[in-house]
């Protein structure tokens, strides 16, 4: 048992120091060695937990959108409105203003241009978060503050439009066209009859992606 707590906290701590290296120098610039060499390990001890970088940041990929999976869950449960449409604007705030949820995407930002790692964005949108997302239209369907015709489609659209095209990474804008482009979200939404992209939305959005986008942009500058 000791032996088994002993790997999980080194694989905790691989996994820590990786995230950060990828964050301050970018995922490409980061090697193996350089993880082992900062954790003061061998190549060897990094080897025997993890074949490569590529899944160390696959096993991260999937524990974050595990954590979004439990958010979702939790917010539901806990947060009290009037319509489905108020619950799932507060749903998309408190997304958007959870840190934790957001304390990886520095690591993942040099991969995002990745057409793999983008597939994977697009499959977990469509396969994982638009079937809730979808369910809560529909039940604001039933409380009458959704209108719209196409709960599964429009929830498969916000989806991508947010995770991909408005994504300045992939993507790039500036801040003025990336405002731009979540009001055009909002009104796209808004014009189908699932009027739930709120301008806190967009104000928080807007500041979180700006912040890694420039951040990405100074760590890849020559």
């Amino acid at each position: 048992m000791d032996r088994i707590s002993k790997s999980t906290r080194t694989k905790e701590q691989i996994i820590a120091t990786a995230l950060r290296l990828f964050a301050e120098r970018g995922y490409e610039k980061t090697s193996m060695q350089d993880i082992a060499s900062t954790l003061g390990m061998s190549k060897g001890g990094i080897y025997h937990h993890f074949k490569s970088k590529e899944e160390i940041i696959h096993l991260v990929r999937e524990t974050k959108a595990n954590r979004i999976k439990e958010n979702l869950g939790k917010w539901m449960d806990i947060i009290v409105a009037q319509t489905a449409r108020e619950k799932l604007t507060a749903i998309l705030e408190k997304n958007i203003a959870d840190e934790e949820a957001h304390a990886w995407d520095a690591a993942f930002s040099s991969q995002m241009k990745s057409a793999d790692f983008i597939l994977s964005i697009m499959k977990n949108s469509i396969n994982d978060s638009a079937p809730v997302l979808s369910g809560i239209l529909k039940e604001g369907l039933q409380d009458g503050s959704i209108t719209t015709m196409y709960p599964d489609e429009a929830a498969e659209a916000f989806l991508l439009l947010m995770n991909i095209w408005c994504d300045p990474i992939i993507f790039e804008a500036d801040e003025k066209k990336l405002i731009r482009r979540l009001k055009f979200v909002q009104a796209m939404m808004r014009s189908v009859g699932a009027d739930i992209v709120s301008d806190e939305v967009i104000h928080e959005t807007s500041a979180l992606l700006k912040n890694l986008y420039v951040g990405d942009s100074e760590r890849n500058a020559p």
